[in-house]
């Protein structure tokens, strides 16, 4: 098994092949049952391209000491990803895991700090990530996954071209290093920030490797002296103690010249050493023996047993003048102390195959508060004040290429869109999310990928403009729409006026209303328009809403008077009415018009259903009961969203 976070290599048959026997006997200690679906699970993943990640992703959880479900969900993840595993063939709590790895698999945190098209929303996208984040992980266990997936990706990136891996490193430096701190994971923190640097600045990690390597035994000698000196004294005083030489990573290294301004001969904490007790009591005790062993530097001592760390993090830190003249640290805790130390967050869950797989209840529940908690790390990531708002309160969805966006709560994809850039909203044709083709008036959900098909030219629809279809949920996408309309010819807006009112009139069963010109002009000056011209206008810029016109007719008030709950039942919209609905033929077609009367509360005494040519065409006539015509026109609106669903109207055929 790997060990100080350092891949090993994997044991192979004859032919080549990775021998899983020997791997699992080298990394674990499953139980013959779970050893079977271990190897079960390796069966599935197909080559040495997925195999790889999968077991090195494996091993950094085992040394995590994570629990079986998570180490086999690190195993198939990368498969899953990569389409080469159906998660339905994994078992349920392995594939629950790795569904909740899904969405935020493909996240960067700055890929896209430097396009020009998303320039206005990348300083934000670490905030975002963060917020998204918290909104996606109600498993602990995906946090850790995410992470040690991370470093396992920039581990496998040293035959990358800097072009690939300088953005990963910079992500692993800003964003999951600090989330690994934030959560306590040091291991995991170590390993991210030392490969970054690597990439970072190779040049200064290799003179710094080196040099290191360059005075390693005499090093060695020397922490390996300072050791058993410690250990005899401590026994001498009947304190049972483990004292252990401590390896100062090479990234910590270069801040301590960098921030000093200093060579690394003058590095004076090289030599270091850690203390491990059974109780609280015994730490002060060894802090005693320290102290009156060396001088002790003044200025250099931190009691985080005392007052632990935001994270959690307990251990006494003091440093001293050792034996050999140079600066000695000397960290002391308890063994318990260690493993949370190590491990942090991982340590709750670490694996023990005696325990019920089963991990609901209370205290998963407060683990997870715990986890919500803690992933707020705004000093950390440097992120700016949250606006005022709280992640609950936004939907985080990402493009094709991992930005993140957030997104008012009932987003659609137009809306989405318009975020990305004003001309992808005024080009767009259609939207994929997850891969799937949606309607462009579907509500976006958190952690969902969206692409949005756009055409060579400028065409935004005026349906988008209403309300009522919901195509448009955020302000800043209706104004760019409006403005596009405005732009426009006003000859053109106004005969898109003039026909948007007269089709939902005759959607709603009262194009006789307005079956006159004096009747427009009539209609424009109740509702405080000069002439039937500015009201077309104003309708096909979408200044005024067709609804609000609909109801004017009916209620005999002006459109600015009449609030939607309040108007009155007209033209005989009232009552038992019959709508027709026509559109594409297809299974559960009838069974989605019908969830929208329920939804909607609506009573329907009769439906039918006929497919004129089956898989092309359909009818549906139902036989319903409204209170007024904003009701009815609410119903048509509604079913017009339903996917397939080509046109909706009333029959005056009651």
């Amino acid at each position: 098994m790997a060990t100080g976070g350092f891949h090993t290599a994997l044991p192979r048959l004859p032919n080549g092949e990775p021998d899983i026997d020997v791997w699992l006997d080298q990394a674990s200690g499953f139980s013959a049952e779970n050893r079977a679906t271990a190897v079960a699970l390796f069966e599935l993943l197909g080559d040495d391209e997925v195999r790889e990640p999968g077991l090195e992703l494996v091993e950094l959880l085992l040394q995590l000491r994570m629990d079986f479900v998570t180490v086999m969900a690190g195993m198939v993840f990368v498969a899953v990803q990569r389409g080469v595993v159906d998660a339905s063939r994994l078992p349920g709590e392995v594939a629950g895991v790795v569904a909740a790895l899904l969405p935020i698999a493909n996240i960067h945190v700055l890929s896209t700090r430097d396009s020009t098209m998303l320039s206005s929303q990348s300083k934000s996208q670490m905030d975002n990530v963060r917020h998204m984040l918290i909104a996606l992980i109600d498993d602990p266990r995906v946090a850790v996954v995410k992470l040690a997936e991370r470093a396992v990706a920039l581990r496998r990136a040293k035959d990358a071209t800097p072009e690939e891996r300088v953005p990963m490193a910079r992500e692993a430096m800003e964003f999951f290093a600090p989330l690994a701190n934030r959560l306590g994971i040091w291991q995991l923190k170590w390993l991210l920030e030392d490969l970054a640097f690597s990439y970072l600045h190779p040049r200064e990690y290799r003179a710094i490797a080196a040099k290191l390597d360059g005075r390693r035994e005499a090093r060695e000698r020397q922490v390996e002296a300072i050791r058993q000196d410690l250990e005899f004294r401590l026994s001498a005083e009947g304190i049972a103690a483990e004292v252990h030489g401590r390896a100062k990573h090479i990234y910590s290294i270069w801040q301590k010249m960098n921030h000093k301004a200093i060579d690394l001969s003058e590095v004076r904490d090289m030599q270091a050493v850690r203390v491990l007790v059974d109780t609280v009591e015994a730490c002060y005790r060894v802090l005693g023996v320290v102290h009156t062993s060396w001088p002790h530097i003044r200025n250099e001592f931190d009691d985080y047993v005392a007052s632990p760390k935001e994270n959690g993090y307990r251990s006494i830190h003091t440093a001293v003048i050792g034996p050999t003249g140079k600066t000695l640290e000397v960290q002391i805790r308890t063994r318990e102390m260690h493993e949370e130390s190590e491990l942090g967050l991982c340590a709750h869950w670490a694996y023990k195959e005696e325990e019920a797989p089963n991990r609901a209840g209370a205290l998963w529940s407060k683990k997870v508060d715990w986890l919500r908690s803690v992933l707020d790390w705004h000093d950390e990531v440097g992120s700016a004040a949250n606006g005022g708002y709280m992640a609950q309160e936004r939907v985080f969805v990402t493009t094709p290429g991992g930005h993140v966006l957030d997104l008012s709560p009932g987003a659609t994809a137009v809306d989405f869109a318009y975020r990305v850039h004003t001309e992808i909203g005024h080009q767009c044709r259609g939207a994929r999310v997850d891969g799937r083709k949606v309607p462009l008036n579907r509500r976006l959900a958190t952690g969902e990928c969206v692409e949005i098909e756009t055409g060579d030219e400028a065409a935004p629809k005026r349906e988008w403009l209403n309300p009522a279809l919901g195509y448009v949920k955020t302000s800043r996408a209706r104004e760019k729409i409006q403005t596009w309309f405005k732009n426009q010819l006003a000859d053109s807006n106004v005969r898109a006026g003039r026909a948007l009112l007269e089709d939902t009139t005759a959607r709603l069963g009262l194009a006789e209303e307005l079956s006159s010109a004096d009747a427009f002009a009539a209609l424009a000056e109740r509702a405080g328009y000069d002439s039937a011209e500015a009201l077309f206008l104003a309708v096909g810029v979408g200044d005024q809403l067709v609804f609000d016109l609909v109801r004017l007719l009916s209620s005999g008030h002006t459109a600015r008077d009449v609030p939607a709950e309040t108007a009155e039942a007209g033209a005989g919209v009232e009552g038992w009415q019959a709508v027709v609905v026509r559109g594409r033929d297809r299974d559960g077609l009838l069974r989605d018009v019908m969830a929208v009367m329920a939804e909607l509360s609506i009573s329907v005494v009769a439906a039918n259903a006929t497919a004129e040519v089956p898989g092309v065409s359909a009818t549906i006539t139902m036989r319903l009961q409204v209170a007024d015509v904003a009701e009815l026109a609410r119903v048509i609106n509604a079913i017009r969203r339903v996917p397939d669903v080509a046109d909706v109207r009333r029959s005056r055929r009651s």
